[in-house]
């Protein structure tokens, strides 16, 4: 018996370790390659952020469309933005109002294309495997050391169909932390400039703070 075991422990071992063959630093490169698949990405998102010391959640739903070089069309309730990567439109729908300013005032920790972005910047640390929705994700743990100040913990799960990312989890300094739920993630294969900028409409106001 103590022979068979010694035979068949190793042979478990073996199985074990071919059945999660992937390394984190190859899920990451794969994820990475996804996102050079297109010009641009489209989704909606769910936002709870859990604060440290109040046992309330706060929840947000939105839409956004993203490119590199800052541009983005953001939609939170009630309000509506636009960066071409060089202004800001913010436009207050119920105060029928748009509020222009630079891309450079805005605060890099609410910028939404880091929603997507920041975890591609990070080393991944260790992979496994989670369950969300009903789907099987790889769970990367990440280095947030590139992020000090904003972040002390960071992972992201990502689709084991194509690598892209379905949730990303952070927790800042103070212990707050916060879930996005990433819903109808598509790439866009080509976008220009125009794409991002807002077209003026009757009876909105535009005041430029630039």
């Amino acid at each position: 018996m103590k022979f068979f075991c010694r035979l068949l422990l190793p042979l478990l071992l073996s199985l074990a370790q071919g059945a999660f063959a992937v390394s984190a630093d190859q899920v990451m490169k794969k994820s990475q390659d996804w996102f050079k698949s297109g010009k641009a990405w489209s989704l909606s998102f769910k936002l709870q952020l859990f604060y440290a010391d109040s046992p309330d959640i706060v929840s947000q739903q939105g839409s956004l469309v993203v490119a590199e070089g800052d541009r983005f069309k953001l939609e939170l309730a009630g309000i509506k933005f636009y960066s071409d990567g060089e202004s800001l439109w913010q436009h207050n729908v119920e105060q029928k109002q748009v509020l222009i300013k630079s891309v450079e005032d805005l605060s890099s920790a609410l910028h939404p294309s880091e929603l997507l972005f920041k975890y591609l910047n990070c080393k991944a640390l260790s992979v496994t495997e989670g369950v969300f929705a009903n789907q099987k994700l790889w769970v990367l743990k990440l280095d947030p050391s590139k992020y000090a100040g904003q972040f002390v913990q960071m992972e992201v799960w990502l689709s084991q169909k194509d690598y892209s990312p379905v949730r990303l989890f952070t927790v800042d300094p103070s212990g707050n932390s916060s879930w996005y739920n990433i819903v109808n993630l598509k790439v866009v294969k080509s976008a220009s400039v125009e794409d991002f900028r807002y077209k003026a409409l009757p009876g909105v106001d535009e005041i430029d703070m630039r």
